[in-house]
């Protein structure tokens, strides 16, 4: 692996843990995708475009605890403003494999 990064800019990265509390559609969007609402806890209430149609029901979503970062500018995706990342691990097909914690924890807990 050649692209390390330091520690510090490591660090500047916030990732914490939310709960999905809506799903809508987003047929606006070039590729297939769900506009989510996640509730950070104390960290806020913020909107994502996530591809993740290819393995996931919007009723598999609603009530799910992810892991994203929240501290990426806001990014126009076509009507949507996403202001946050979901993770997920890539397939070898592009699909999008959800990152969670082993067990729920508090919505706002930063990952590290």
């Amino acid at each position: 692996m050649e692209n390390y990064i330091a520690w510090a800019d490591f660090e500047k990265v916030e990732m914490a843990t939310g709960t999905i509390i809506a799903v809508d559609a987003f047929p606006e969007a070039r590729k297939p995708a769900y506009k989510l609402t996640i509730d950070f806890g104390p960290r806020g209430i913020k909107r994502s475009s996530a591809q993740l149609t290819r393995l996931y029901q919007p009723a598999d979503l609603l009530g799910m605890q992810v892991v994203a970062v929240i501290n990426f500018p806001p990014k126009q995706i076509a009507t949507f403003r996403s202001e946050c990342l979901v993770l997920g691990a890539l397939g070898p097909d592009g699909e999008v494999t959800l990152l969670q914690t082993e067990r729920k924890t508090e919505n706002g807990s930063r990952i590290a």
